[in-house]
């Protein structure tokens, strides 16, 4: 009889300890930043530029010679993400961002004489300004599957892995620079790109962990090291000084990332009390 009502006993509190399970968030907003990588995009030694008569506007059939190259720099993210929970464990999450990516240009080279200076004005001017790449500006938009290692304690370890797309505001092929002139800038373009790539799939994955702030668990501090794969257009070879057309290839880089972010937990999954 005794050993009866032990069994009992112990089965009740192992089925108590069982029931008992603490809260944990199930929707949170995050609101993030951080500083990303950037990486060397293309380089043509040999670039031949035309020089333009300027009585006839018309090509003189003798070039310069300019040695081209673009990086894409290391910039900041910022961004938004929403992320629900389905299980304890598994939930989903989109996320929008703005990673910089802005282009660097360089340009150097020997000019023939031109009374206006043209080609070597506008290979001055790619070289200061960064060229026609401008500040980059890509808009990241994503959505994927996060796996957390434990729910409702305190610091939290996860994984993620996104797919979505990201849009780019400049050509990464077009290179131009300027002259000046009494009447303002004058353009003279070196590569040109008739139908630039607006935008690219991007695949992803991160690692990092929550640690929630204060006694309600409403906010969290989150810090997360991601890898984001996407790809650009480069410039393979020197492009003719008439067309302006250079041959291309797409390519995909690695941005890798260093994150910081604050979430705010909407709602919580309460923990079974029995």
């Amino acid at each position: 009889m005794r050993s009866a009502a032990c069994a009992f006993l112990a089965l009740l509190a192992v089925s108590n300890a069982t029931a008992q399970t603490p809260s944990r968030a199930q929707i949170s907003l995050t609101i993030l930043g951080g500083a990303v990588t950037g990486h060397s995009l293309w380089e043509v030694p040999i670039q031949p530029v035309a020089i333009i008569d300027e009585t006839t506007g018309m090509a003189t059939g003798v070039n310069d010679t300019v040695h081209l190259a673009r990086e894409v720099t290391s910039s900041i993210v910022v961004g938004a993400a929403a992320t629900y929970f389905f299980s304890p464990l598994f939930g989903m999450n989109a996320e929008i961002s703005y990673t910089g990516l802005p282009y660097d240009d360089s340009c150097t080279g020997t000019f023939h004489t031109d009374s206006l200076h043209k080609n070597e004005q506008a290979c001055n001017d790619v070289a200061s300004r960064g060229g026609a790449g401008g500040a980059g500006g890509a808009i990241s938009l994503f959505v994927g599957g996060t796996l957390r290692a434990t729910a409702g304690k305190s610091l939290t370890p996860y994984v993620r892995a996104n797919i979505g797309i990201v849009t780019t505001p400049h050509s990464s092929i077009s290179v131009i620079g300027n002259y000046y002139t009494q009447f303002g800038p004058q353009p003279v373009p070196f590569i040109d790109d008739p139908s630039p790539r607006s935008s690219g799939p991007m695949f992803g994955l991160a690692a990092g962990l929550t640690q929630l702030l204060g006694k309600n668990g409403g906010y969290a501090f989150r810090l997360e090291m991601r890898d984001a794969i996407h790809s650009f257009e480069r410039v393979t070879g020197a492009a003719d000084p008439v067309t302006l057309l250079a041959p291309t290839e797409t390519k995909s880089y690695h941005h890798f990332s260093l994150i910081l972010g604050l979430d705010v937990v909407l709602e919580k999954t309460r923990g079974r009390r029995y």
